[in-house]
């Protein structure tokens, strides 16, 4: 007992360390890794594909093979009109029992054919002496009969061999379609946790800049009051320095704040509880550099718009969905011709008396009381106005026509997007050199001033607005650097090239580099 304990206690030991282990993945590769197992949204994305899988498989079902059967007992009890002949030989009421079953089997097939198998078996006796023959056999004796049947049947018309798997056929291209459009599907929800955690990102290192930042600011006072102790700068310039640090520590805060509503969003992006969110530790990732991420002044859109027409998933379950429509509009077409079906049929049957299980059986081997039969039979129906028939052409039709102009829309919106995603990111990398460039002079500025303030060269004033100007270029700076990490994503994911597969290996370069071409 006390072993099973310890084994037992080992094992929720050993899952919760893996569990918190897994929450405190603090880069992008296994933050999106966890993010395909824990979204609620790829999940949901997941039975949808289960969901045109019961589709499928109910149209599949229309060709199973389909067994009926049934049983019948019954008893009455009859009493005769006093000039029946039958009172002659009867001291009391007529007494009929019945049994009957019967046991049949159907096939649809895929060519449109349909074959039917039955057969019947009845048991009747009464306590009447004569049989139907009038011959005197005795009360009580049993009276079999067995009936047999076997036919095919061939739709000639509506229901031929083109169209009999049509529903069949354009419910698996369902299926294909919504497994295609999974990995789509999921490469949004890689965008989303790709911008989520840059915003992290960001409000992390923004919450290290404003902290630097309050440093600064406390090392200017501590550089002011010297100052004032050496007679070399008024006592009122304290005050004005230490409104200062009060600001930079609201804007600290404000920062912390931030920083966690980052933290918190990223958890709710992964699909993390709120508990669990806070467990997320401080990124470890850098934002991508423009060099190492395969970035040219010459990109050609075209390039990038015709990689997306060749990756993008979506574009290709559209294509899908296009031609299961078309598939049940074939149906609908035929659904409008008349309903002609040929048929070839095969009959036996047999009777015999007596009672015990060798007469029941003997009904199908002895030739006495066999009856064969065949034939052909030949069907026609066909609706004088055929509303029905009409009415269905036209909404698939409809849909078909509406789902021709739904693709050419969806690649233009690509060729659109793509082109905005490349210019997003040319924008971003001239963005982000010109962040950096100015934060290099801002900083040059602002250690040239803190030299001059100390040396009484300038006022308090203006070294409080340069240290402000390079706190302002840190953040644009920062804010540069996300722009550029959100627009390569955002152009992997319009040309398709984030997320290829389902179960595709999540890289760094997915995140890190531009798509090639």
């Amino acid at each position: 007992m006390g072993n099973r304990f310890q084994i037992t206690f080992f094992l929720i030991s050993f899952l919760q360390l893996i569990n918190a282990q897994e929450l405190q993945l603090n880069n992008i590769v296994n933050l999106a890794e966890l993010t395909l197992d824990k979204s609620p949204i790829v999940q949901t994305n997941q039975l949808l594909i289960l969901n045109a899988e019961g589709d499928y498989q109910i149209q599949k079902s229309l060709f199973d093979y389909q067994l009926m059967s049934g049983i019948t007992t019954d008893r009455t009890v009859s009493n005769l009109y006093s000039f029946d002949p039958r009172t002659n030989d009867l001291s009391e009421d007529l007494k009929a029992s019945r049994f009957i079953t019967s046991l049949g089997l159907q096939k649809r097939f895929r060519i449109g054919l349909i074959a039917d198998w039955s057969i019947n078996y009845s048991m009747s006796k009464d306590n009447y002496r004569l049989d139907r023959f009038f011959r005197d056999v005795g009360a009580n004796i049993g009276e079999h009969t067995v009936s047999s049947s076997f036919s095919l049947t061939q739709p000639l018309l509506r229901g031929s061999a083109d169209v009999a798997s049509a529903l069949e056929e354009s419910s698996l291209l369902d299926l294909e379609s919504e497994k295609t459009n999974l990995n789509f599907r999921n490469s949004f929800e890689m965008l989303q946790l790709a911008n989520a955690y840059w915003q992290y990102v960001a409000a992390f290192q923004s919450l290290e800049i404003f902290r630097e930042n309050e440093l600064r600011v406390q090392r200017v006072l501590e550089i002011t009051e010297e100052l004032v102790q050496a007679d070399k700068k008024p006592a009122g310039d304290l005050a004005q320095i230490q409104a200062d640090l009060a600001n930079q520590v609201r804007q600290t805060k404000t920062a912390e704040q931030q920083y966690y509503s980052a933290k918190l969003n990223l958890g709710r992006v992964i699909g993390l509880s709120e508990s669990d969110s806070k467990t997320l530790k401080e990124p470890n990732d850098q934002f991508p550099q423009v060099l190492a991420s395969g970035y040219t002044n010459n990109i050609n859109v075209q390039d990038y718009i015709s990689l997306a027409i060749d990756n993008r998933s979506d574009i290709e379950a559209s294509v899908l969905t296009e031609e299961a429509i078309k598939t049940r509009l074939s149906l609908a077409e035929n659904g409008k011709k008349p309903q002609l079906n040929l048929s070839g049929f095969v009959n036996y049957g047999g009777l015999n008396f007596g009672n015990g299980l060798n007469n029941a059986l003997s009904t199908f081997t002895q030739n006495d009381g066999r009856s064969i039969g065949f034939g052909v039979r030949l069907n026609f129906q066909f609706a004088l106005n055929n509303n029905n028939a009409l009415g269905n052409y036209l909404k698939n039709k409809t849909l078909f026509e509406n789902q021709q102009i739904s693709n050419e829309n969806l690649r233009r919106n690509v060729s659109l997007n793509v082109s905005i995603a490349v210019n997003n990111l040319q924008n971003s990398v001239s963005i982000l050199e010109k962040a950096e460039e100015s934060l290099r002079y801002y900083r040059q500025v602002f250690d040239n001033e803190k030299e001059k303030f100390q040396n009484g060269l300038t006022t308090l004033l203006n070294l409080i607005l340069f240290q402000e100007r390079l706190t302002f270029a840190q953040l644009e700076y920062l804010q540069a650097n996300q722009q550029f990490a959100s627009a390569i994503v955002s152009l992997r994911y319009q040309t398709g090239t984030l997320l290829k597969k389902t179960n595709s290996k999540i890289t760094t370069e997915l995140f890190y580099t531009i798509p090639k071409k």
